[in-house]
């Protein structure tokens, strides 16, 4: 009865995630959980708890007993972009500021080599919103939020692990603006939001080398998403129609992970994560000429009686490639990408820690900070110029740990 009142509220818990997340490696999180996030999103070879599963559910082979851990993550991005650029291309703020993201993950020990799991979390997002914006830029809101489900089992012995979860994914998406001026129409002036779910997996496993390296990898399926057709009705304004619409296919690509963990000391941990997100493969976004992203992340966590500290950094190409000036639909792709999807982040800065309440609860936090980039796209075809977005990022996350 415990354990059902706990995924109910686990459900509760994901389904109020916030539709506006801005995340770093393209429009996924970088990572799930206080300590994972100081890591620099280091923990496909590092065990971490409960919320391990997110990054390699093999992990799980390393846990004792059971416990539950859950927080929320504030991320306060900020995004500009200069509009049109005919009309003078003033540059306007996005409103879509501030976002909050929660995530609950449970795990226990069926025996000495099996332990299962569940998690619930917002796991990728997206937005922007200028519906306040001036006369010479564009009224525009975008919002994509997705909401996972991870049910994971693990088998593990002394010095190995195999661990796989089914995946339940939920998103929603929203594209709407007005540029009745510009001839293009008012779309969905009503602001409606589409949904779509979907079903993959997640599979991994990890080896210890020695008493003090551990070596992983991991791999995330492809999650087919079709958000009912906000994709091409926003391409309607464009004048994108018949063979030159836009799809409304939006698939979540694969992932896979490789990761290493080396103890130098009882108190000191290096960390190494390498990741390649498909985004080349994936259904929607190689339409719009997304390609596979690589990311290195690395972190460093000091841990003593009672606390840890890390740190970490993170680093991954922008996904977005920029389409030849000159030929229309090409420059619509571009605007789109710059305008409604601004995934163009590449390196983050985070650090946090944990200290013990009780012998049964702890406390974390983390932050991360993502410098500004700055993205220019030629649009020269149908707006005379090009257009220019910018974009930085922060981020603070709270989590509490209750071990059974």
């Amino acid at each position: 009865m415990k354990v059902k009142k706990l995924v109910v509220a686990m459900f509760a818990a994901g389904m109020v995630a916030s539709p506006l997340v801005h995340a770093t490696n393209g429009d996924e999180m970088m990572a799930v959980g206080s300590q994972s996030t100081a890591l620099g999103g280091t923990g496909v070879a590092h065990f971490m708890g409960a919320e391990s599963v997110w990054a390699n559910p093999a992990m799980l082979g390393k846990s004792k007993g059971a416990e539950v851990t859950g927080g929320v993550v504030i991320f306060t991005p900020k995004v500009s972009n200069t509009g049109v650029p005919a009309l003078s291309g003033v540059t306007s703020e996005s409103k879509a500021a501030t976002s909050y993201i929660p995530d609950v993950s449970y795990s226990s020990r069926i025996s000495d080599s099996l332990t299962y799991g569940i998690a619930v979390a917002g796991i990728a997002g997206m937005g922007v919103d200028y519906q306040t914006s001036p006369a010479t830029h564009i009224y525009a809101k975008s919002a994509l939020s997705i909401l996972r489900v991870l049910p994971t089992i693990t088998y593990n012995t002394k010095d190995y692990a195999v661990g796989f979860s089914p995946v339940f994914q939920s998103g929603s998406l929203r594209l709407s603006y007005n540029a009745s001026g510009l001839g293009m129409g008012n779309i969905n002036p009503t602001g409606t939001s589409d949904s779509s779910s979907g079903f993959g997996y997640s599979l991994g496993g990890y080896f210890n080398a020695s008493s003090a390296l551990t070596l992983a990898a991991s791999y995330q399926s492809e999650i087919a998403a079709k958000y009912g057709t906000q994709i091409s009705n926003a391409g309607v304004g464009f004048g994108l129609t018949g063979a030159s619409a836009f799809g409304d296919d939006l698939n979540q690509p694969a992932e896979m992970k490789a990761g290493i963990a080396y103890a130098m000391s009882d108190s000191v941990t290096l960390t190494v994560d390498y990741k390649q997100i498909q985004w080349g493969s994936a259904k929607g976004y190689k339409d719009f000429n997304w390609k596979d992203q690589t990311i290195v992340a690395v972190g460093g966590k000091y841990a003593a009686n009672g606390y840890w500290l890390g740190l970490g950094y993170n680093s991954g190409n922008d996904p977005i490639e920029n389409l030849a000036a000159g030929v229309y639909r090409q420059e619509c792709i571009n605007f789109f990408n710059n305008m409604f999807f601004p995934a163009v982040v590449t390196n983050s800065y985070t650090f946090g820690g944990g200290f013990e309440l009780s012998k049964s609860l702890a406390l974390e936090a983390s932050a991360v900070i993502t410098p500004e980039v700055t993205k220019v796209t030629p649009v020269t075809s149908f707006f005379a110029g090009n257009n220019t977005t910018k974009h930085s990022q922060q981020s603070y996350s709270a989590s509490l740990r209750y071990k059974f």
